[in-house]
């Protein structure tokens, strides 16, 4: 390989190099995010299991589900926002029907 080609080769690694580390910036905040909803999900399981509400509001989700595709601008895709976010709910809820569980336990 010649100098500029090799030149070519360092340029592309550092910026691939520059891009994941962006990634992985975006994934530490993401998962403190992720982190922070869950908490906030936590909270709200002890207000259901105060009130005597259930786990699960069908209506909520599909709200929250709406909501983020309508905020969404790409360039992921309705079904890609949806997929995502319904995991996250669903995780969340799971979380939450624990602590629910935990909380009804409790004397």
């Amino acid at each position: 390989m010649d100098q500029q080609a090799d030149q070519q080769t360092v340029n592309g690694r550092k910026a691939l190099d520059d891009w994941r580390s962006q990634i992985d910036a975006l994934d530490t905040e993401l998962l403190r995010l992720l982190n922070q909803r869950a908490a906030i999900a936590c909270e709200i399981a002890k207000i259901k299991v105060a009130s005597g509400l259930p786990a699960y509001d069908g209506n909520r989700e599909r709200q929250v589900l709406a909501r983020v595709v309508e905020k969404n601008t790409g360039p992921l895709d309705e079904q890609s926002v949806t997929e995502i976010f319904s995991g996250i709910i669903r995780e969340t809820r799971r979380l939450g029907t624990q602590r629910m569980q935990e909380a009804a336990s409790k004397p």
